[in-house]
Parts: C-alpha cells; structure tokens; sequence
C-alpha cells in the first residue's frame, strides 16, 4: 500500500513537472492568471464546438457573449490534464455555477483549446462541449416552465437552446428561484 502511494505520488509529481516545464503550458496558465495583453495576439478570437467562421473576440476578460452569464452565475472552472501539441495547449475543464447548482447539473468536462502564433501569443481559443449529455433537472424545469411561463422559457431558450445574453441570466434566476419555491411548498 505504502509503496502504491509512493508510485502515485510519484506519478503527479511528474505531470507537474511536466506542465511547469512545457514553455507553451506556461503561457496560458500564465495568461489565466494575470490577464496579461502581451499574451494576447491583435484580434484574438474565440470559437464554440469548431473553428469556423469570424468566431468571437477574446479578451482580458474571455467569455465573449457568455461573460456576463459567467459573472452573474458565480462561474468557476478547474483545468486539469493539461497538453501541448505544435502551436496548441489544451486541457480539460470542469465548471460549476449557481445556474447549474440551482438545476443539479454535472455535466461532464469539456475542452479548451488555445492556438498560440509564432511570437506565443494566444491567438484563438475552442471550446468544446464533451459529447455525453450532463445530467440535470433541466428537462422537469422545462416541464414546469411550459405549463407556468411558457413565453418566458421560449425567451430564455430561443430554438431550445440557452442563450447567455441580455437580461437573461438574471430572467433565469428569477424563474428557477420560482420554480425551486414551488417544488418545496407541493
């Protein structure tokens, strides 16, 4: 057992030496931790699910439409498994949030991959979503919407699908705050 452990404790040590050591690992984790320009490339992009077409901007501040959502929910994300290929640093990201507490979702991690140019800056940046559907409470709150706020959840959800900008990450709380008092009152 102890000689298990030692193998184990082995094992992180040398991931994280790994990492430390990887110069383009480096610079994004550096980058997530400053917020630094200089590690940003001019008209840095950002792309959902695939790299195609003109993408977001990427900023200091990252989410592009999805900032505010991230903000106002209290978003936190864990990288882990962290890998560099070429130009490109990638890593696993696990991410909770009072939108996806308030709902019980655990969804399972997606990925982030950073595109660096040839002076290391970042110069786009893809998030994608892990294939295996999350489990959540969000089809029973659907249910609820639809018989109780039914063109409210057609706003919250123009074509079935979240939608982070505008006033709807504060319309979502108001309605789940509803919808969670009225789960514990029946």
């Amino acid at each position: 057992m102890q000689t298990r452990r030692m193998s184990n404790c082995y094992a992180l040590l040398f991931l994280l030496a790994a990492c430390a050591s990887n110069p383009a690992i480096r610079r994004v984790q550096e980058f997530r931790e400053t917020k630094d320009p200089r590690y940003l490339a001019p008209n840095a992009r950002m792309y959902f699910e695939e790299k195609t077409g003109e993408g977001e901007p990427y900023t200091l501040s990252g989410g592009g439409r999805w900032d505010h959502w991230d903000k106002y929910f209290h978003s936190k994300t864990t990288m882990s498994n962290w890998r560099s290929e070429r130009n490109a640093v990638t890593a696993d990201v696990t991410e909770t949030n009072d939108f996806m507490q308030m709902l019980d979702w655990r969804a399972k991690p997606y990925t982030m991959t950073w595109s660096l140019d040839d002076q290391g800056r970042i110069e786009a940046v893809l998030v994608k979503g892990n294939p295996e559907k999350p489990v959540s409470r969000l089809a029973e709150f659907k249910a609820w919407a639809r018989e109780h706020h039914p063109d409210e959840l057609a706003y919250l959800m123009p074509n079935d699908r979240l939608d982070p900008t505008g006033d709807r990450p504060e319309r979502w709380r108001a309605i789940l705050t509803e919808w969670i008092a009225s789960k514990k009152a029946a």
